[in-house]
């Protein structure tokens, strides 16, 4: 009793106070008992400063309730115990019985009651494997023969070898898959923000003026059609024609009036019409400049002699200003030279 006393605990002379710290150790020792039972390797015990009523109350509350909970698992953990044992003592007996008149019922003298038997024999054996096996091997032997089924294995391939590795394999091939069906939601996503980004440029060229096809486009095009059906009527023999034609043409004079000598070019010929080229662009040149003289007359003559004339007088009235300004700047003491320097 004292030892779940605090050491400095005043002596109880009162028979009731005596009473309920009697009370209080004996829940306290079945506490400290229950929680050895449950943490035998650890040795928990509950502090001193935690030896309170409170924690006492929890603390029963808590053992009842694991009590209670353990008394029904108890009870199904002893009823499976005998009843594993009953079963396996009746499965043993039976399969003996079983054995001994499957090997008393077979004869050689019909193949078709053997068979039977064999059948009868076999029936017998598997209902006495199924009827003893627990709730675990019956799920157990359905999950096998779900994957097995479901593997489309074969019944000689039931072992758990084949199982395993079939079972690998699918796991690998549904990896692949896997990584498949990712790759194509990429490719479909990279396609749809394509796809989103053509449609919104293809709706910017519509409504951009400067991509719209010009009035004539439909004009122009149906004159080239034209052109190309009037060209592809033509024979061979008549285009070889049109080009013997252009290039007599342009070949010219080449001094020898034959048929040859119209039909081609020679390099010497390219080079005479370039330097008759060259000298005309040259005389255009020099005309233009004599023309750019005349820039801003009248394309009347009368009207440009007039304007030439008036033209004419202010250039003489300007020469005049200029004599005179010169005249007095010699009459008021500076010379041309003098004047030039200080300017």
């Amino acid at each position: 009793m004292s030892s779940h006393l605090p050491p400095s605990a005043p002596v109880i002379f009162s028979p009731s106070v005596a009473r309920a710290a009697a009370s209080a150790a004996k829940d306290w020792s079945h506490v400290d008992s229950w929680l050895l039972s449950k943490y035998a390797p650890l040795h928990l015990k509950v502090p001193s400063f935690e030896r309170t009523p409170e924690t006492l109350k929890a603390l029963l509350a808590l053992a009842a309730a694991n009590e209670a909970a353990d008394d029904p698992r108890q009870q199904i953990a002893d009823l499976k115990s005998a009843t594993l044992v009953k079963l396996n003592t009746s499965s043993a007996t039976s399969l003996d019985r079983t054995a001994a008149q499957a090997q008393d019922d077979i004869v050689p003298s019909s193949t078709s009651s053997t068979s039977a038997t064999y059948q009868e024999a076999k029936q017998s054996i598997f209902s006495l494997l199924s009827a003893s096996l627990t709730p675990a091997g019956k799920k157990s032997l359905n999950s096998l023969s779900h994957l097995s089924q479901t593997l489309s294995l074969s019944t000689t391939q039931g072992d758990p070898i084949h199982l395993a590795s079939s079972l690998l394999s699918l796991s690998t091939e549904l990896n692949d898959l896997e990584q498949a069906r990712q790759r194509l939601d990429l490719l479909s996503a990279h396609v749809t923000r394509a796809t989103a980004s053509i449609e919104k440029l293809l709706v910017q060229l519509r409504r951009h003026p400067g991509c719209n096809p010009a009035a004539g486009l439909a004009k122009e095009n149906l004159e080239v059609q034209r052109r190309i059906k009037t060209l592809a009527g033509q024979t061979f023999p008549q285009l070889r024609e049109k080009v013997a034609k252009l290039a007599g043409a342009v070949g010219g004079d080449d001094g020898g009036g034959g048929k040859e000598g119209r039909s081609m070019v020679t390099a010497e010929q390219v080079r005479r019409e370039q330097g008759v080229y060259l000298d005309l662009l040259r005389r255009k040149h020099e005309v233009d400049a004599q023309v750019r003289v005349f820039q801003g007359l009248p394309l009347d003559t009368e009207q440009a002699r007039r304007e030439l004339e008036v033209l004419r007088e202010e250039l003489r009235s300007m020469t005049s200003r200029r004599d005179e300004a010169f005249e007095g700047l010699v009459e008021g003491g500076l010379s041309p030279a003098r004047y030039t320097g200080t300017q």
